[in-house]
C-alpha cells in the first residue's frame, strides 16, 4: 500500500504587537489671530529711497567717468 501523504503543519498564529507610542504631544500653541501691522505716519523730510539715490547716483556717474578706457585692438597692433 502506498503511504497516506502527510498534511502540511499549520502556521502558529503569529501575535501582533501593538504599535510603539510615539512622542508625547507638547504643549498646544495658540494661534494668534492676524492683525495688520500698524504704520507709523512718516515725519517730514526725505524718503530713504530718495536719500539712498541722492547719495549713489553721483558716486556711480563718477567712477564711470574715471574708469579708463579700453583701447581697441587695432591700436594695439599698430595700425592706429
Amino acid at each position: 500500500m502506498a503511504a497516506a501523504p502527510t498534511p502540511e503543519p499549520t502556521p502558529e498564529p503569529s501575535v501582533e504587537r501593538p504599535p510603539a507610542p510615539g512622542p508625547k504631544p507638547s504643549a498646544v500653541l495658540g494661534v494668534r489671530n492676524y492683525r495688520p501691522a500698524q504704520s507709523r505716519k512718516p515725519r517730514g523730510g526725505t524718503s530713504l529711497v530718495t536719500l539712498m539715490l541722492v547719495t549713489t547716483t553721483p558716486a556711480v556717474l563718477a567712477a564711470a567717468m574715471l574708469r579708463p578706457r579700453s583701447q581697441s585692438t587695432a591700436s594695439r597692433r599698430g595700425r592706429g
